[in-house]
């Protein structure tokens, strides 16, 4: 559970400041846009494999 919730904190925090940079910049055109939703799956993707290998070792 302890991970689920360092992971739910670190995902929310990622969405969170994306979010806030789009509504902040409405100059954005689409194809930024795209490249920031695609770098922030990846983001989310290798940040969730390395929280996984952190709460690993702690067991």
């Amino acid at each position: 559970m302890n991970g689920s919730f360092t992971k739910g904190l670190l995902i929310g925090s990622i969405i969170g400041a994306s979010v806030s940079m789009m509504m902040g910049n409405n100059m954005m055109d689409r194809r930024s846009r795209k490249r920031m939703m695609r770098t922030g799956r990846n983001v989310f993707r290798k940040s969730g494999n390395i929280i996984g290998d952190v709460v690993d070792l702690f067991r």
